[in-house]
């Protein structure tokens, strides 16, 4: 026993000086390993990864821990980050189709000991062709008169930005480098009025002068179809968009007349205008919800007013929705901005149209001779009995309604406007308010360039012939300049 005893004492101490020695001598730093996940890409020809590329990858440390890592691209230009992984898009060298990236990952541990032996990865990228199309909403339904006003967009899951170059093509025509950066494009013929084959000004966005290249293969009086294309850095070429099939209606007439009124009411301006010999290019802007209206108010309003001197404008307080933008307003809101410059260009307008109680009139008031309604309760009526008149003379004759028409919506005059005809209204409910249903304004030459109404003309049915009197003084004689 006492033997045995004496092994046990020699053994506690040999391993106690062991153990102080291991307490009190550091063994060396060991450098990290870094591993890249996947380790390869075995991918060729047209299976090569397009230029967005997610790699991710990690550290181990058998004494410590990994604080952060080192990127690089030709394994001496380094790039620090704490994370493990990372979408990357990567740049094809300009008109190369195809490129091998190379790809380096190195750990750093806590005590900043680097890994001698980065991970590396080669990445295999081929260049996707970019894509083109024209906005579905964004292109007219069915018929275009003169304007043809229209969006596109391309795209490219390399990079948008690695589109270069955009062309447009109509029908059988040569294909027209269009700017990339411009993807609202509005033509117009060189002349309107021509039929057939003939070429067109290119205007970008909402610019009112067109570029000094033209688009030629347009085919004004009948169908076309336009196209679109675009190629990227490394002379990919889209597969061509093709247009839906679009009607171009020519001008006819020097004299525009629009419509925001159901058939049976155009039906009668149309007849009194026909009747007093007033030739015009119409334009139904209310059947089925407003289809027909441009998707973009400014250019393509802008750009058609500004090939006519007259235009006649009636409309109501329907309202109707953009299909572009989603905004909701009446036919005279929508036209104003572009009936004001129509205006200060020299244009002719005859507006007639009708309010509601409590209407906001703001977007129309300065660009029409008008500045306000009445807010008085109760409303105007206008019975069979009585009439709107005029003082003006002859041309401008006494108008009265079969029927009793209610609710009417005389207003008060803008500072620069004369009235042109008041209405004998019987207040109901303690109505109040001016009595000017029509006014009109010259311009610095003394000349009358804009009539506006309050009033439905054609509801002032006692005798027909006196809306084609009024119609013919005003479009034939006043506006005759």
């Amino acid at each position: 026993m006492k033997f045995q005893y004496k092994i046990v004492l020699v053994l506690l101490a040999i391993l106690s000086v062991y153990g102080c020695k291991r307490k009190h001598d550091k063994l060396p730093n060991t450098a990290p390993d870094t591993i890249i996940t996947p380790e390869k890409i075995n991918l060729a020809g047209d299976d090569r990864l397009n230029s967005i590329v997610f790699l991710s990858w990690y550290g181990t440390d058998k004494d410590g821990y990994v604080s952060e890592y080192e990127i690089s691209l030709d394994n001496q230009n380094w790039a620090k980050t704490t994370q493990n992984d990372s979408v990357f898009s990567f740049t094809l060298n300009e008109g190369s189709d195809t490129t091998d990236i190379s790809f380096y990952v190195r750990a750093i541990d806590n005590e900043g000991f680097t890994d001698p032996t980065p991970a590396y990865l080669n990445v295999p990228l081929k260049n996707t062709p970019p894509v083109v199309s024209f906005s579905e909403n964004g292109f007219p339904q069915d018929s275009a008169h003169i304007v043809t006003t229209f969006t596109w967009a391309a795209s490219d899951v390399d990079g948008d930005e690695t589109i270069v170059k955009a062309y447009l093509k109509a029908n059988q025509g040569d294909w027209v480098e269009i700017s990339v950066n411009e993807t609202m494009i509005s033509l117009v013929p060189t002349n309107v009025s021509q039929t057939g084959i003939t070429d067109a000004y290119i205007y970008y966005g909402t610019n009112q002068v067109p570029l000094s290249t033209t688009l030629n293969g347009v085919n004004v009086g009948d169908t076309n179809t336009f196209y679109l294309k675009v190629i990227d850095f490394a002379e990919a070429e889209s597969a061509p968009d093709t247009s839906e099939t679009l009607f171009i209606k020519p001008k006819i007439s020097s004299r525009l007349f629009v419509s925001g009124l159901p058939s049976g009411a155009t039906t009668i301006y149309k007849t009194a205008l026909s009747a007093s010999n007033i030739d015009n290019d119409f334009l139904d802007y209310s059947s089925d919800g407003g289809k027909f209206q441009p998707r973009f108010w400014s250019p393509t309003f802008d750009l058609l007013v500004n090939n006519y001197e007259d235009i006649i404008v009636v409309s109501d307080v329907t309202i109707f929705t953009n299909a572009v933008t989603g905004r909701k307003s009446g036919l005279l809101d929508f036209m104003a901005p572009s009936l004001q410059s129509f205006s200060n260009n020299g244009g002719k307008s005859l507006v007639v149209t009708s309010f509601i109680k409590g209407q906001d009139i703001s977007g129309i008031t300065g660009i029409f001779p008008i500045d306000s309604l009445s807010s008085s309760v109760g409303q105007a009526r206008l019975y069979p009995d009585s009439s709107i008149t005029s003082i003006l003379g002859v041309g401008y004759p006494d108008m009265g309604a079969i029927n009793v028409l209610s609710g009417q919506s005389p207003f008060y005059l803008s500072i620069d406007a004369e009235e042109a005809y008041e209405g004998h209204f019987t207040p109901v409910q303690g109505w109040q308010g001016p009595t000017t249903v029509g006014a009109r304004r010259k311009n610095g030459n003394n000349k009358y360039y804009q009539y506006f109404f309050s009033v439905q003309l054609y509801q002032l049915d006692q005798s027909p012939s006196d809306l084609q009197t009024l119609f013919d003084q005003i479009l034939n004689n006043d506006f005759n300049w």
